[in-house]
């Protein structure tokens, strides 16, 4: 009777007899048809698919079975149009083989097991995605995450949006481009250290502004260049200390305009030298006082003014009065010449000449007197 039923169970349910309703171990021997972008995954041609080996229970090579090509493997997450998680295993893994409606030809991989493969370290509660030592995603028991590949990543998004409370970047070097504005706010301090070279370039204009104060330091030369016009304004003082030598070179007109006094120190020499005219026009007082020798070297000079004083300092002696004392000298004695009479010849017969000497040097004097301070 046990044998009549199971002949009836084995007709009607053949696959029983082959053991095809059972999950069997098999080996991935490679991977068949890697898919490229856009590829339909068809019956006849999953694409996603490896090529198996049947294995015994003891994971030896099975001879009741073929070697079946192109057997689908499970998308395990997220599965739709050109959508999924994917990933191949590699050749010699263990995989469950299923046979959907008991059909021998109808096999698919139901799950893979890293049988016989070294693992990656994993500690309870850690997630691990990874390729190899190198390259792997991870999120430990705490909730870190941590990313790493010994080649490149490459994240390409519409908006990116990042937010931490403490952000550390380390690179050994850096490249990036921005093709329309970048917008930097700070809230804080922001300190910018180059070791090497700083630069920093503008094709349009560049500003600098700041609330408090700024400073620019060097230990070493320091060049300013504008090819076209320059405008400094200072709303308090300006002190420039220089302790070297100063040169300033104007190729065209220089104007300066001191809206009060103006005080200039040379320690050594100074010298002036001046291709063309010079006006000096002061609206009150000029006083120039030299400790030794001044000496003036013109073809002409033009000395106007309404008094005149020349002379040694006060006290001492001035020339102009000295001078008018002279000519008030000969005045009178011209005046005496003209005047005297001898008693055996009489009066002099030039007496009239000599009288108009005395009068002229008079005159003189007179014009002197007016200018001599």
């Amino acid at each position: 009777m046990r044998k009549l039923i199971e002949k009836i169970v084995l007709k009607i349910f053949p696959e029983l007899s082959g053991g095809l309703h059972l999950d069997r171990y098999a080996r991935v021997l490679a991977v068949n048809d890697a898919p490229v972008s856009g590829g339909t995954s068809e019956r006849f041609r999953p694409r996603y698919s490896v090529d198996l080996q049947m294995l015994t229970a003891s994971l030896e090579i099975d001879g009741n079975f073929p070697i079946y090509e192109a057997v689908p493997l499970p998308v395990t997450m997220g599965c739709g149009q050109e959508a999924g998680l994917f990933g191949f295993p590699e050749p010699g893994t263990i995989v469950t083989v299923g046979f959907a409606y008991g059909r021998p030809d109808h096999p698919l991989v139901r799950q893979i097991y890293p049988q016989g493969m070294s693992l990656p370290q994993v500690a309870l509660g850690e997630h691990r995605w990874q390729q190899s030592a190198a390259v792997a995603q991870a999120v430990d028991k705490d909730g870190n995450w941590t990313r790493k590949t010994d080649m490149a990543i490459t994240d390409k998004s519409l908006r990116r949006d990042i937010e931490a409370v403490e952000n550390d970047e380390e690179y050994s070097r850096e490249h990036r481009t921005i093709r329309e504005n970048s917008v930097e706010e700070i809230g804080g301090f922001k300190i910018l250290e180059a070791l090497g070279a700083l630069r920093l370039r503008s094709g349009g204009s560049a500003h600098l502004t700041a609330v408090d104060n700024i400073n620019l330091t060097t230990a070493r030369d320091f060049t300013l260049t504008a090819a076209q016009d320059r405008h400094e304004v200072t709303g308090r003082h300006h002190t420039a200390l220089v302790k070297g030598n100063l040169e300033e070179t104007t190729n065209g007109n220089r104007t300066e305009d001191v809206g009060g006094d103006r005080t200039e120190s040379t320690g050594g020499d100074h010298t002036s030298d001046i291709a063309g005219s010079t006006t000096t026009t002061i609206g009150a007082e000029s006083t120039e006082q030299v400790t030794t020798t001044k000496t003036i070297e013109a073809q002409f000079i033009n000395l106007v003014a309404t008094t005149i004083r020349m002379g040694q300092t006060s006290g001492g002696v001035s020339l102009l009065p000295t001078l008018i004392s002279f000519m008030e000298e000969v005045r009178c004695a011209l005046q005496d010449l003209a005047d005297h009479v001898h008693p055996d010849v009489g009066n002099c017969n030039v007496q009239g000449e000599v009288t108009g000497h005395s009068e002229a040097v008079g005159g003189l004097k007179g014009k002197l007197s007016s200018i001599s301070g």
